[in-house]
């Protein structure tokens, strides 16, 4: 992130030193014209925002709020004229006795009344006695919940599906199931006895028909109501029997009963205001939930227009301010200009070799004074200067010459040209804590070549000088140019591999020992053949620094001496684990 930062910063700068300071100037008046005018266009349009969403958030709710009034005072209505009907006096004897005459006055009371889809009494037992067009007479209503909790109050059933009268009842024209909200009560004899149950089926559509009403009569505003039982069912409206909110929201809005909220449905944003239905007098209500939704575009149109018109003056008078910051902008880089032109001139030409005096303003003055007397000591100055430099930078090769033999020969291995065990372990650490720190894998090969003593013995220390050599050459051409090999001293070797695990370290070490095995040793007639033995190790988190990877190694190398020479050892770093040879 840091480079991305730096090498964004770097091109601003080239695209800034390419610029003149009439173009500095015009591009700083016309950034803080734009900052101006959007910040004055983005808080007048924040302000509209809000003010207009506060007020169609208050309409929303107004009509939620009547919505739901509509809905109650409806339900309390039915519910008593169910109430007052089961109390009339010339009824008392046809609970009982007169069937016909029963049926004939449930239908007198769904004529006037043709929201109830089905009136009916059922004995105690459950069985319907007379209903309207003799609908379900002789069932059994027992199990069912209006019937059970008629039996001891007045009730209302929240809305649901027709059960037995699905298949008497005309199926409906839009093809959707019938649906009814359920009013039960027990009706008893003057002594209190329970005769029966009183169940009447208000057909749903009168509550699509209020929800119709107020849709249309929404001023053109497109506001959409819905309907919802208190589980968070849609009973009309969109989606019917979907649940529209989730269960914590759905808790919040029954604990605040009314308000308002910002949703998404579909690809278009929504305002919405809620209100859980309170009953009406004896009706208790069923914490229905009435949502008022308007879409956000077609609410807050007139708030985006007014944004649209600011936007459109304050682009007009950023256009003149950029315009006028231009003409300022040339008045005031003019004589910089003209001082850029004769500095120029100054030493390409025969011409004069002294800026013109300059005027426009007192830092052009003082410009111009400083440049020229700068002009008078250059002269004095160079030829000085370029003696100064020929000796400097003769000293400088000299030293960089110099200090790249001392390094070359206080990290090298005065014999084979590999890194020395210092040198080696200052690489080595800086590799193993960035393999700690970013869980990276990194391997120790510990080398050393079998009976080299014998070879000295036999054969000369020269000819052993020449064995070690060539084995450095051979460990130097198998690894790759990010791996590290050193010798340490005698005829052991170590290298470090990064990015290696257990698999890639046992091959590495497997091919350098057969290219050893292959590789011929000596000069003139003095020619023999060597092997090496191999111990391995890894990075382990419980390593203290790379000397306990090193000596692991060496562990799996001694190992490898001990069970036959010329083979590959990994030593694990837990103790508890075996070496594992290759």
């Amino acid at each position: 992130m840091r480079h991305l930062i730096n090498k964004i910063a770097e091109r601003v700068r080239a695209i800034e030193d390419r610029l003149t300071v009439r173009s500095h100037i015009t591009i700083a008046f016309a950034v803080m014209i734009v900052v101006l005018v959007g910040a004055l266009a983005a808080g007048a349009a924040s302000i509209a925002y809000r003010h207009t969403s506060e007020l169609i958030n208050i309409r929303l709710a107004a009509t939620a709020s009547i919505t739901a009034e509509r809905l109650d005072r409806y339900m309390a209505t039915r519910q008593r004229e169910v109430h007052l009907f089961s109390k009339l006096e010339l009824l008392q004897g046809l609970w009982q006795g007169d069937h016909a005459g029963l049926r004939t006055a449930l239908e007198q009371l769904q004529s006037s009344f043709s929201d109830f889809a089905w009136i009916g009494f059922a004995n105690p037992d459950g069985t319907v006695v007379a209903s309207t067009m003799g609908m379900l007479e002789g069932k059994s209503v027992a199990q069912r919940p209006w019937f059970r909790t008629g039996l001891h109050d007045s009730n209302v059933g929240d809305v649901h599906e027709a059960a037995l009268l699905a298949s008497l009842l005309a199926k409906r024209a839009d093809g959707e199931p019938h649906r009814f909200v359920d009013i039960a009560l027990p009706v008893r004899n003057a002594n209190g006895t329970l005769l029966g149950v009183l169940g009447a089926h208000l057909d749903w559509d009168w509550a699509r028909n209020i929800i119709a009403s107020s849709e249309a009569n929404d001023g053109g505003t497109d506001t959409r109501l819905m309907v919802m039982s208190k589980q968070g069912v849609v009973l009309t409206g969109d989606g019917v029997n979907t649940k529209r909110f989730d269960d914590r929201r759905l808790a919040v809005i029954l604990q605040n009963r009314a308000g308002t909220t910002f949703e998404k449905v579909g690809d278009r944003d929504m305002l919405t205001a809620y209100y859980v239905s309170r009953g009406h007098r004896e009706y208790q209500g069923l914490n229905w939930i009435i949502t008022a939704s308007q879409p956000a575009d077609i609410a807050l149109a007139a708030a985006f227009h007014t944004a649209k018109n600011i936007l459109l003056i304050g682009a007009a008078v950023g256009l003149l301010g950029v315009f006028i910051a231009f003409l300022i902008a040339r008045r005031i880089s003019s004589p910089i200009h003209d001082i850029t032109l004769e500095a120029n001139r100054i030493g390409r030409t025969s011409g004069p070799t002294m800026l013109q005096r300059q005027r426009g303003s007192l830092e052009v003055v003082q410009l111009t004074q400083a440049l020229r007397s700068l002009l008078r000591r250059i002269g004095f100055a160079e030829e000085r200067t370029k003696e100064a430099e020929l000796r400097a930078t003769e000293n400088a090769l000299q030293l960089k010459d110099d200090l790249s033999r001392l390094r070359q020969l206080a990290d090298t291995d005065y014999l084979t040209g590999l890194m020395n065990r210092r040198s080696f372990v200052v690489a080595a650490n800086d590799a193993m804590e960035f393999a700690l720190r970013y869980k990276r894998s990194l391997a120790t090969l510990m080398i050393d070549i079998d009976h080299f003593k014998k070879i000295n013995d036999t054969h000369g220390h020269s000819i052993g000088d020449i064995a070690i050599k060539k084995i450095a050459e051979v460990i130097q051409s198998n690894i790759k140019s990010t791996d590290r090999a050193a010798r340490f001293g005698g005829e052991e070797f170590v290298v470090l591999l990064r990015e290696a695990d257990e698999q890639t370290a046992l091959a590495l070490g497997d091919r350098i020992r057969h290219a050893v095995e292959r590789a011929v040793i000596g000069e003139g007639k003095t020619l023999l053949a060597a092997t090496v033995s191999v111990g391995i190790s890894l990075v382990s988190d419980r390593d203290r620094d790379v000397q306990d990877m090193i000596e692991r190694a060496d562990q799996g190398l001694y190992v490898a001496k001990n069970t036959g020479r010329n083979c590959c050892v990994l030593m694990p770093a837990s103790s508890e684990h075996g070496a594992r040879a290759a």
